[in-house]
């Protein structure tokens, strides 16, 4: 049985996705490993180090489907080593005394980072899609509700009109910097190493550089312009990168998890018939995606704290600071996609409620367009003194509990400044919403745009 929810049988698509376990699992690593030493394999023939008949037997025998995990489970045991396991499994599997020539001239570290940038980079593509759908899905969101007022909130409290529309463009266009950010990031990321012990290719000799630039260009890698042995910074933008991407979904999980309280209703996640929210309480309807979208935007971020210490590394190799990227790449990226999995499914099926964001726009008894009221008496006795008497006057709604129209119709200070009709006028929230539906137009236009100009995959 698995030991970790994200293996688990019951509660594994909860932390992470089939698709992402896939990419970290040991089948997928050790295909990887065995990915860098066929290249390297096939490189070195093609510049005459090693047999080429070597190569080919390396290449056709070097194939995850032929490991025996039995053996390498003990001789990891045995060996305490990461990589000789696999070369000693290989090396048996080849004829003819062919297997000597595996791993000529590299290190374990060359070809489990390489490696591990090559999960990497499937890993990028599968962020990328999911933020993609999720771009989609906000993009019809802010269209559809670009008119539909609500309160805006700051601190926590109402402050002045605005649209849900606005609201889901604000989700929108962060969620689209941070597939321009993905994308910008992959060429300074998706680089591999093939340096040897200490990074200056003494294994290969003069025909290092040349060995490193064809195997990379085998793999789809970038080449390394230096040995990053102890320079983990491309891991840790990587894993950062997640961290911000986990932290926008977060937020907009929060927020609708805010949104259905019960007190507020003004938007839902969707739900079908079976859904449980409680064991006890059986007309619970829990906004549970978008709590458990939160709690997995922590988890990614604390991976991200993790990843910032491997950049402190000793000398030319240091098994400290990257034997922790093992668990803390997979686990950040297995994290963000069943978090990626919830958004897409709140986000396509979200239930807005504009009869109740219409009815809390009355929560303040008008003052939710206290600034609309100061401007207009600012035009005519000045924005200061103006800041001063609506304050006062305000004031008469929590203390009295009258309505703020009361208060602008009465207030000694204000007599004779509005008629009915013009206070009547000042409070139509939906008359005072700044240019929200011109955000929204001008955020769908860009967003569109940048979609039609980004690289294909």
């Amino acid at each position: 049985m698995a030991s970790h929810l994200i293996d688990s049988q019951v509660f594994g698509n909860a932390w992470s996705t089939a698709e992402m376990r896939q990419v970290w699992d040991d089948h997928s690593m050790y295909a990887r490993w065995l990915a860098v030493e066929r290249a390297l394999a096939e490189a070195e023939a093609e510049l005459g180090i090693i047999p080429i008949e070597a190569a080919e037997e390396i290449k056709r025998k070097a194939r995850v489907e032929l490991l025996d995990f039995d053996f390498l489970a003990a001789e990891y045991a045995r060996t305490s080593h990461s990589i000789m396991p696999l070369l000693r499994n290989v090396q048996k599997l080849c004829e003819r005394g062919m297997g000597e020539f595996i791993h000529y001239g590299a290190t374990t570290q060359d070809i489990t980072d390489t490696g591990m940038v090559l999960g990497v980079k499937e890993t990028y593509t599968i962020i990328r899609r999911d933020l993609e759908e999720i771009e989609s899905a906000l993009l019809d969101l802010a269209e559809r509700n670009a008119g539909v007022v609500m309160a805006g909130r700051t601190h926590g409290q109402q402050g002045l009109p605005i649209t849900f529309g606005y609201k889901a463009a604000v989700w929108l266009r962060e969620i689209s910097r941070n597939i321009e950010r993905l994308i910008a990031s992959q060429p300074r990321v998706l680089v591999g190493n093939l340096t040897g012990g200490v990074g200056t290719y003494s294994g290969f000799g003069a025909l290092g550089f040349e060995i490193e630039r064809r195997v990379m260009e085998k793999l789809g890698l970038g080449q390394c312009d230096i040995a990053w042995h102890t320079a983990r910074d491309r891991f840790a933008e990587f894993v950062c990168l997640e961290a911000m991407i986990a932290s926008a979904i977060g937020k907009i999980g929060n927020m609708v998890y805010e949104l259905q309280k019960t007190e507020v209703g003004e938007v839902s996640e969707p739900f079908a018939m079976g859904m449980v929210g409680s064991s006890t309480m059986p007309h619970k309807r829990n906004p549970e995606r978008s709590e458990s979208l939160n709690g997995l935007s922590k988890l990614v971020r604390s991976r991200a704290a993790v990843m910032l210490e491997s950049l402190v590394a000793e000398h030319e190799r240091d098994g400290a600071a990257w034997k922790p990227e093992w668990v803390t790449i997979p686990e950040a990226s297995l994290y963000l996609s069943a978090g990626l999995n919830k958004a897409k499914v709140i986000l396509k099926g979200l239930v807005v409620n504009p009869e109740r964001m219409s009815a809390n726009l009355q929560l303040l008894k008008g003052l939710l367009l206290s600034e609309a009221a100061m401007f207009a008496l600012g035009q005519r006795v000045g924005k200061q003194t103006a800041h001063e008497v609506v304050y006062e006057a305000a004031a008469r709604v929590y203390s009295e509990g009258i309505t703020f129209k009361e208060c602008l119709l009465t207030a000694p200070q204000l007599r004779g400044q509005f008629t009915e009709q013009e206070v009547d006028a000042l409070l139509r929230p939906e008359k005072y919403v700044g240019l929200s539906e011109e955000i929204v137009k001008r955020a769908v236009e860009q967003t569109r745009r940048e979609r039609a100009a980004r690289p294909k995959e």
